[in-house]
């Protein structure tokens, strides 16, 4: 394996190598800043922080809907959303953003360490983050809990290709690492996991005799250690709050109905939407290098990047640990069509170098949340996404009456628990504590279906509804008498039954 190609000039005399490292980092860090964090995930999890924070315990039913009240619910992430409201109360969404851009830039920076120390070539690791695996990944790169395990994962990751390659040995980590991870995002079951595949491609080696692999199978006594720490890493799973509850958890949510049909990123990837198309050029481009690849792949990337490759085609929010396995072995089979690098290799002019890095830290300068939104257009330079409701729920607590059964938007759900908890909702993003069938309740009313029934139903005397996706049930109201339009903006309409 070549050396790597970051030669120790010092930053003072930065070579294009040091350029290339500071133009990924700092894209890394510059999507995120330039992001408006949307109204679906970030609000319902910044009020249950808020939550643990004033009551000192972490919720256990449901605290905010008239349709749901006092139902059991199970708050997993209950550590990230109490960093998360810790954060905002601190700075605000500004410092939620930076920390979010810290995040990132933590998770994919490690994630090129990874690929450098695999082949050495720092340009080449790079070029397929910048171009391929950032691409596969930023939609899912929104503050929310799974943004806190996405270091975590790869430090999982980058641990166990150290001890199996035998860079080092610090797994002794990994169970730190999960006694986090299991509070933070549900996500933590992919740890043991990527313990036991590791295992098992170790372990297949050496049932391979004459088999073209370009490692060694792990020795026994290193096998003999991993089993030992990942038995300690599954075991620092118990250590939350719920204990082994978590586990059924994460069953439940896996099974839930509403969650698995209903939930888009919880659909399978398609060529119809941008995301799914990206992923699909991903993957054909992953299987042209390993085709034309000079060396036979290692059979442990190769069996990690599959079995999250499986995931990842039942579930799109499956596609960004896919990434994070593929890259590496992506990066390790394009480094064999290449030519070796030459010991000395023009390194560019230290002031333009130095220039040019500068210039990347104007960009980023330019995205910070303080500034962005005086010197960048409203879509990237507001700190909110434009589905935030905030002039309309302002509109709507300023209603007398307070509507008690309030019809709105699912996504409107998530603000209003957070910027007005004393509002019961209807529906809101925690898809999982509501019935099936009240998600199609919800679904056919805001397409204006069998309207009479269910406004008898579920008794509603105020609706807050979005223009674009219920706008068949804006026209329907619009011509009753019984309702009244109280607000309009360009993206809410706010309806009160009439008292008449």
């Amino acid at each position: 394996m070549t050396a790597p190609e970051v030669r120790p000039a010092g930053w003072l005399r930065p070579t294009l190598d040091h350029v290339w490292l500071a133009a990924a980092l700092c894209l890394f860090a510059l999507r995120p800043l330039l992001t408006p964090v949307p109204p679906n995930d970030f609000w319902w999890h910044m009020a249950l922080g808020r939550v643990i924070v004033e009551t000192g315990g972490i919720p256990l039913a449901d605290l905010f809907s008239y349709t749901r009240a006092g139902e059991a619910f199970y708050n997993q992430a209950w550590l990230a959303q109490l960093v998360m409201y810790a954060l905002y109360s601190l700075g605000g969404l500004p410092l939620l953003l930076i920390v979010q851009s810290l995040l990132i830039t933590a998770a994919y920076g490690l994630l090129l360490r990874l690929c450098l120390l695999r082949t050495g070539r720092l340009r080449l690791c790079v070029v397929v983050l910048l171009l391929a695996t950032m691409p596969l990944s930023f939609d899912n790169w929104t503050i929310r809990p799974q943004s806190y395990a996405f270091p975590i994962f790869v430090a999982f990751l980058t641990l166990l290709s150290e001890y199996r390659l035998g860079r080092s040995n610090r797994l002794w980590l990994l169970p730190l690492l999960m006694i986090l991870w299991v509070n933070l995002h549900g996500s933590f079951i992919l740890g043991p996991v990527l313990i036991g595949l590791v295992l098992i491609a170790e372990m297949a080696k050496t049932f391979r005799p004459g088999a073209v692999v370009p490692e060694a199978p792990m020795p026994a006594t290193m096998a003999r250690q991993l089993i030992g720490w990942g038995a300690l890493t599954t075991l620092a799973m118990l250590l939350n709050p719920r204990g082994p509850g978590v586990l059924v958890y994460v069953r439940d949510l896996l099974s839930s109905s509403q969650v698995t049909s209903l939930v888009t990123e919880w659909a399978a990837p398609t060529i119809r939407d941008t995301n799914g198309a990206i992923f699909f050029i991903f993957l054909i481009g992953c299987i042209v290098v390993l085709t034309y690849a000079r060396r036979t792949p290692d059979f442990t990337d190769l069996l990690l990047a599959g079995a999250l490759l499986w995931l990842a085609l039942g579930a799109t929010r499956n596609i960004v640990w896919f990434g994070f396995v593929a890259t590496p072995l992506l990066v390790t089979q394009a480094a064999t069509l290449l030519r070796a690098p030459a010991q000395r290799r023009f390194s560019g002019s230290p002031l333009i170098n130095m220039l040019l890095i500068g210039l990347l830290g104007l960009l980023l300068l330019i995205g910070l949340p303080w500034l962005k939104p005086a010197l960048l257009p409203p879509s990237i330079g507001a700190l909110t996404a434009p589905g935030t409701p905030q002039a309309a729920v302002a509109a709507l607590q300023r209603e007398e009456p307070r509507p008690q059964r309030l019809f709105h938007a699912m996504g409107y759900g998530s603000y209003l628990i957070w910027a007005a908890p004393e509002q019961p909702v209807f529906i809101d993003p925690r898809i999982e504590l509501y019935p099936f069938e009240q998600w199609v309740d919800y679904i056919d009313l805001g397409r204006a279906r069998d309207v009479e029934r269910l406004l008898g139903q579920y008794r509603f005397d105020a609706m807050l509804l979005d223009t674009i996706d219920q706008e068949a049930l804006i026209t329907y109201l619009a011509a009753d008498p019984a309702w009244v339009e109280r607000y309009r903006d360009e993206q809410t309409v706010l309806f009160v039954r009439s008292a008449r």
